[in-house]
């Protein structure tokens, strides 16, 4: 049995990354990642599994959803967690960081796949910083889609709005996400749906200018001109907005 050590900042961090990569229900000393992060650690499946739940009871996403975590979260968790919220892009920076110091052999999230060397690497880094990023803009947006105000976990994606790829300095800022179902983050990513600079939904004229061939493209039509579903403190950031109206959606 692992012998049992204080938590560190770093052991934090990377807890919290895990913990932002796994759903309510992976959150167990059975689950193969807990196992490989408590070996990296040197510590039991169990002590890891307990942190992750510690976080759970902090995480308002996990309460929307009507579940709870264990009450035990100590004042150096609840601080990362604050500070996770209140400044998610630097914390995810640094979870990235410590993340980054572990031996990533075992990890089964890549374990059935070809990455090798920098690669492999390259693919874990972006799968945390996404995982990280996620989190905070279901927090933001009260895991609730801005459009439909449909809320749940399994349907709800966090959007980039400028994409990975397009500007690497915005990928973890949650002001360039938003919090959509399935099919609209479809529909945005592929410039079939955008905001204008009136904070309203606009949908492109492929879909609008013909009779409708369907309920979901009917759907789609009649959402043209209406207004997000937000809190004032939620909005995205509307630079990142105008570059994807002018960029992406399709006149």
């Amino acid at each position: 049995m692992a012998e049992r050590k204080a938590w560190s900042d770093q052991d934090r961090l990377q807890a919290l990354a895990l913990y932002c990569r796994l759903s309510f229900g992976q959150l167990h000393r059975e689950r193969p990642e807990v196992i490989h992060l408590a070996e990296q650690m040197g510590r039991s499946a169990s002590s890891v599994a307990m942190k992750l739940s510690n976080y759970a009871s902090l995480d308002p996403e996990v309460r929307v959803l009507g579940k709870k975590g264990l009450s035990g979260a100590s004042r150096q968790d609840r601080l990362l967690w604050e500070r996770f919220i209140a400044d998610p892009k630097s914390v995810a920076v640094e979870s990235e960081a410590a993340w980054a110091e572990l031996d990533p052999r075992g990890d089964s999230a890549e374990a059935d796949e070809d990455y090798t060397g920098s690669e492999a690497y390259a693919l874990q880094r972006r799968r945390i910083g996404q995982s990280l990023f996620r989190k905070a803009v279901m927090v933001r947006y009260d895991t609730r889609c801005v459009i439909t105000g449909l809320r749940h976990e399994d349907l709800l994606i966090a959007s980039h709005i400028v994409p990975w790829q397009a500007r690497p300095e915005s990928r973890l800022d949650p002001a360039n996400g938003l919090c959509l179902n399935a099919l609209h983050d479809r529909a945005f990513d592929k410039g079939l749906l955008a905001i204008d600079d009136r904070d309203r939904i606009r949908i492109s004229p492929e879909l609008t200018g013909a009779a409708p061939n369907g309920r979901l493209k009917a759907q789609l039509r009649d959402l043209d001109g209406q207004p997000l579903i937000l809190s004032p403190r939620a909005f995205p950031n509307r630079d990142y907005l105008a570059w994807h109206f002018r960029e992406c959606f399709r006149r």
